[in-house]
């Protein structure tokens, strides 16, 4: 094991050792737009070995790659992007949380961060979308326990919110 790795691991446990209790937030995911699955296959299934899986039914067409039972890469059909070339553009980085979506919500109110909230659909789970200046967009994923209000609507042609979207 080489010392940086070394050092990110003592680290996390110092971390979760101080708090008694385990990281709040854990990464989940990174989504990226693709024109074809060429070149991430390539990369994410020829050389990281990681597998395509179950992936929710979302109206628009996409592929999730998954390390063990982990979907780890969500990646996007996007006909803007070139096909011919398996062109790929990134689209967001997401964490994962118990905390109910009205806890999280009330504090990104608070921040006043600009976010949007999609649901997965035929699951209890609220995306709550985040976008940082710069244009960096944040997916925060929780147990949805908020009343179904105006958001984000995934269509045939409308994956996951991004910068322009806000």
């Amino acid at each position: 094991m080489n010392t940086i790795s070394t050092l990110h691991r003592q680290a996390a446990s110092a971390n979760s050792a101080s708090t008694g209790t385990a990281p709040a937030w854990r990464f989940d995911h990174v989504n990226v737009s693709m024109g074809d699955s060429h070149a991430l296959r390539a990369l994410f299934e020829g050389v990281m070995e990681l597998q395509p899986g179950f992936r929710p039914p979302f109206p628009f067409p996409g592929l999730w790659l998954y390390a063990g039972d982990q979907a780890v890469v969500h990646a996007v059909n996007d006909a803007n992007l070139s096909a011919q070339t398996g062109e790929l553009r990134f689209g967001h980085i997401a964490f994962r949380s118990e905390q109910p979506a009205s806890q999280v919500m009330a504090r990104l109110h608070s921040s006043k961060l600009s976010f949007k909230v999609a649901r997965v659909p035929e699951d209890n789970i609220a995306q709550i979308f985040v976008l940082l200046p710069g244009g960096l967009v944040v997916e925060l994923d929780v147990p949805d326990d908020i009343p179904a209000e105006k958001g984000h609507r995934y269509s045939a042609t409308q994956a996951a919110p991004g910068a322009g979207d806000f």
